[in-house]
């Protein structure tokens, strides 16, 4: 599930997405989608509480903690709002900002995969392929390169590549220093480009971290040759 974590009137300031630190960033809203991880601090002053909530996208469900300084009356919160949330986008991830960007280096390979499928047959594809017919994206140990991931679906996808952190560097057409991460949203009709190194050889997956769309085909892996 893809959340908003929502501190309400607290402003928090978050350090880090995906365990890479980031030029800190305030905010009283944070988009989470699934496999992303998010580091906050957020100051809670002598005898107050500060809730934090984790609100489900386009439902009106959310859950969470209440973090409480000592001596602090805690009240009840309940378990959902009056209205629907909103659907999780890149207006954030647009902001944010590597602390420590990749080197600059020339890009050695491009690679595009298109994210496709559908609801009603329900399956999801990359390149129009289920992983018992994958396109591997081939590279070679060295190398600096650009993966673009084109989302031709209706529905979001966290997309997560296993064995290595890369950079957001594109999204929709626009270039920018964008945070390192292990997991990106792409939202539907979007592009997202993202680079890394490749310093890991190996076979690594890389595949939608919505597991409901990877069950359903949404996987392939990126080969070392």
């Amino acid at each position: 599930t893809a959340f908003w974590i929502d501190l309400g009137d607290h402003i928090a300031s978050a350090v880090a997405v995906d365990g890479n630190p980031v030029t800190p960033a305030a905010g009283t809203r944070f988009p989470l989608a699934q496999a992303q991880r998010l580091d906050l601090v957020v100051e809670v002053p002598a005898g107050t509480t500060v809730p934090v909530f984790a609100r489900r996208e386009g439902d009106t469900k959310r859950t969470g903690i209440i973090l409480a300084a000592p001596g602090a009356t805690v009240a009840k919160l309940g378990s959902s709002t009056t209205e629907k949330d909103s659907p999780l986008d890149l207006s954030f991830e647009q902001t944010l900002v590597a602390a420590k960007a990749l080197s600059a280096k020339a890009v050695d390979a491009r690679h595009s995969v298109m994210l496709t499928g559908s609801m009603s047959p329900y399956a999801w594809m990359m390149d129009d392929r289920a992983w018992g017919n994958r396109k591997p994206v081939e590279v070679a140990a060295g190398q600096r390169v650009e993966l673009e991931l084109m989302n031709h679906t209706m529905m979001a996808h966290p997309m997560h590549l296993h064995g290595h952190h890369f950079q957001v560097v594109g999204i929709n057409g626009k270039r920018l220093n964008g945070p390192l991460r292990d997991t990106v949203l792409v939202p539907s009709m979007g592009t997202v480009v993202v680079a890394f190194d490749t310093d890991n050889p190996g076979r690594w997956l890389h595949h939608c971290h919505n597991l409901y769309h990877m069950a359903a085909g949404m996987m392939s892996e990126l080969v070392y040759v």
